[in-house]
């Protein structure tokens, strides 16, 4: 079957057929144009000229809706989000991926290191680099020279948009690496470092000197889930390290699928297939990073100094810049092929591929003598013929499933947090949240990171008693919520709802002597006199700013009791039927 991408990524569901999750493999024609992007939220743009609305205002007010929902982690979704991976989708316009600058070349310290120690320098990789080539040129994968400079990177070692200040920073340096005070941790570096040197991504110890032109960094055992360790490399160690090599900006870019992608496919799924049971099955590629290998002027700088003894490390590093964006060029166009080659709708987060399978669509697959869906065989089957690893024990599938930190259930359509993680969350929130305490910048960002928070500050920061209100709000929302639904949590625009029978408006104002409501369609109004009664004032402080002076004025100004108040008229109105949708129109949207 010859599939048009076009058809692929239409919005229309007829167009769309049963969504890619089934088919005949084959080739796909070239798709012309650009590739389109998306917002946080809203799909459909405002367009047009409502009654007694300017386009422009109307476009405003799209944005400051959609401002709004993106602080849900895009966890809403639009009626006409296309299925296909976004990540697939950046290759096809994704900038080639850059060798070495000519000014490496005047190294001539680490040229002649090189040279003469070709025992210590290899680029190798697990990964079939000619069967990848291949299908992408018989795919004719739109955009070759990004291929292309993934395939040189394979066989000749990426680099990683360094620029190293040649003549500037030293010849030849050492960050050294600390002796774990815990045995377990003296351990698994030592295990582990034998094991880098048995499957050939570590050169053979050439110690105890640094040979002219090397780098090292220290390397650390940093715990993961289950009680193990995974080495990592501190990259940014020191005055001169690595990372400080490499500009941010030209590693940023990268698009990654989410759990969001994977939710809008289970909704058009539901929505023109039914209530079949479904599952949720996740393929993790094994040891990750460390496939992609590093050009041989990289790999000088990626010295491993470990009790008195050194090894050249040969392949992407965990804790390197740009470690991520290499892998991330590979792996995504795995996920093209899978996508437009194989047929497998499929979604990619660094290392995870996962996607939904009908519960019963299974198919035997021979390396691991188990059925497992459909699409993940396809997908393991992919993996194999390219050459990249895998272990039976991180192939999962069921219902619900962990995905990048959420639960995902297909059959009660729900997202949530972890529990474990919730609970954790919850207790950490509380724990940090105590009155007229200080904290450190890291700690402060570290919990904003946890909830997505942005916060602007320097040095300690002073915990006064509205961030400790904010901190424990959040920590009893979460406690209560029970997840997003996937059906209900739906983006909108002003344009789609304004004239929607369940729709109540309701136009709210405030000044200096009083403030006001009226629901025109109720034909029903309340307004309030100034000055008011001293218990209200106080009514109205508790939903003001409570560091702002003369919040009274402030207050009426800004219309934050008018539009709390007309919200809770709205919800216990006796009169005419149940809104789900409330409009306010305020000159305060600024104050919302």
């Amino acid at each position: 079957m010859i599939l048009e991408r076009s058809q692929l990524r239409s919005g229309n569901p007829e167009e769309r057929g049963n969504h890619v999750i089934s088919g005949t493999e084959g080739n796909v024609k070239r798709r012309q144009g650009n590739v389109s992007t998306s917002t946080f939220a809203t799909e459909e743009a405002a367009g047009g000229i409502t009654s007694g609305e300017s386009a422009q205002w109307t476009k405003e007010v799209n944005e400051s809706i959609a401002k709004g929902q993106r602080y849900r982690r895009h966890f809403v979704w639009g009626k006409q989000m296309s299925v296909l991976s976004p990540t697939a989708l950046w290759t096809e316009t994704a900038e080639a991926l850059p060798s070495p600058p000519l000014s490496e070349f005047l190294n001539v310290d680490a040229i002649n290191t090189i040279n003469s120690r070709p025992d210590l320098f290899r680029v190798d990789t697990p990964i079939n680099v000619d069967v990848f080539q291949s299908m992408l040129e018989e795919a004719d994968h739109p955009n070759p020279s990004f291929y292309l400079s993934v395939c040189s990177g394979l066989r000749h070692g990426f680099w990683p948009w360094a620029d190293t200040h040649y003549g500037k920073y030293p010849t030849t340096w050492e960050e050294p690496t600390p002796i774990p005070a815990i045995a377990q941790e003296r351990d698994f570096l030592r295990d582990q470092i034998a094991k880098e040197v048995r499957v050939g991504r570590y050169s053979s110890d050439f110690g105890p000197e640094l040979l002219p032109g090397m780098y090292t960094m220290p390397i650390h055992a940093v715990p993961k889930e289950g009680g193990k360790y995974r080495l990592v490399t501190n990259h940014s160690a020191g005055t001169f390290s690595l990372n400080s090599m490499i500009a941010k900006a030209d590693i940023a870019g990268v698009t990654l699928d989410n759990v969001q992608h994977l939710g809008n496919a289970l909704r058009q799924y539901r929505q023109h297939e039914g209530d079949t049971p479904l599952i949720i099955w996740k393929a993790d590629v094994s040891e990750a990073y460390r496939h992609m290998p590093m050009h041989p002027l990289w790999q000088i700088k990626q010295i491993v100094s470990f009790e008195g003894r050194r090894h050249v490390d040969r392949a992407n590093v965990f804790g390197g810049r740009a470690s991520q964006r290499i892998f991330h060029a590979f792996m995504s166009l795995v996920i093209w092929l899978a996508t437009f080659v194989r047929l497998i709708l499929a979604y990619i987060y660094v290392d995870d591929s996962f996607s939904y399978a009908e519960e019963h669509d299974l198919a035997f697959y021979a390396r691991y003598q188990k059925f497992l869906p459909r699409n993940m065989v396809k997908l393991l089957q992919l993996w194999d013929e390219l050459g990249i690893p895998h272990e039976e024990r991180k192939q999962l599938f069921g219902s619900p499933l962990p995905v990048i930190g959420f639960d995902v259930d297909p059959q009660l359509m729900r997202i949530t947090l972890r529990p474990e993680a919730k609970s954790d969350l919850i207790s950490e929130l509380r724990t940090f949240a105590r009155h007229r305490h200080r904290r450190t910048l890291r700690e402060c960002e570290h919990i904003a990171g946890s909830l997505n928070w942005a916060l602007n500050t320097k040095a300690l920061v002073w915990l006064n008693r509205r961030i400790v209100l904010e901190i424990l709000w959040a920590a009893e929302h979460l406690e209560r919520s029970n997840g997003v639904y996937l059906l209900k949590s739906v983006s909108w625009n002003l344009r789609q709802i304004a004239h929607a029978p369940d729709v109540l408006r309701v136009y709210c104002d405030a000044s200096g002597v009083g403030m006001g409501f009226w629901y025109p369609s109720l034909q029903l109004g309340f307004q309030s006199s100034l000055p008011v009664p001293d218990h209200s004032v106080k009514t109205l402080r508790r939903t003001c700013t409570p560091d702002v002076p003369n919040d009274r004025t402030m207050c009426a100004a800004g219309g934050w009791p008018t539009v709390l108040n007309s919200c809770r008229q709205c919800t216990g109105q006796p009169v005419g039927p149940f809104w789900p949708k409330l409009i306010v129109h305020t000159v305060m949207i600024n104050k919302l």
